[in-house]
């Protein structure tokens, strides 16, 4: 990575919406890389399910918000990147907070609407998603 990525990735605030087990290995990278901030948002309760790819939960969270649980947990991974978590519906005027807003297992509908909204603003967008051996990613970053 070249020097005026690593100072655009300094500036950027990074939100990611569902901690699937894809969504906190998202998180978990981008926080090591050095983001200026990442808020966390996954207001669905954790399912026996969820312990087979998502790493920050237990058997003692199920039942508890995803985003809840692993947002402390993924803040111990970098002390130079504050980590929020966020909760409730997020409403698209609050999305101009992010340089960079990515979508985990979102339906269809919401992410096409998000994602129209993120290109007027110039705002970065991903949506991806995984099931089973499959996946699928969507990037627009303008």
């Amino acid at each position: 990575m070249g020097h005026e990525a690593q100072k655009r990735m300094a500036k950027s605030n990074v939100l990611i919406v569902g901690l699937n087990g894809l969504g906190v290995e998202t998180a978990k990278n981008v926080i090591l890389a050095g983001v200026k901030s990442v808020t966390l948002h996954d207001d669905t309760p954790s399912t026996m399910n969820d312990l087979s790819s998502q790493f920050y939960l237990t058997e003692a969270d199920l039942g508890r918000p995803r985003g809840e649980v692993s947002g402390p947990r993924l803040a111990e991974l970098n002390p130079h990147v504050p980590v929020n978590v966020i909760t409730g519906d997020i409403h698209l005027e609050t999305l101009r907070a992010y340089t960079v807003v990515v979508l985990i297992e979102i339906p269809l509908t919401e992410q096409l609407l998000i994602s129209q909204f993120c290109h007027d603003e110039g705002i970065m967008f991903i949506s991806s998603d995984v099931r089973g051996v499959f996946s699928s990613i969507f990037c627009d970053f303008g």
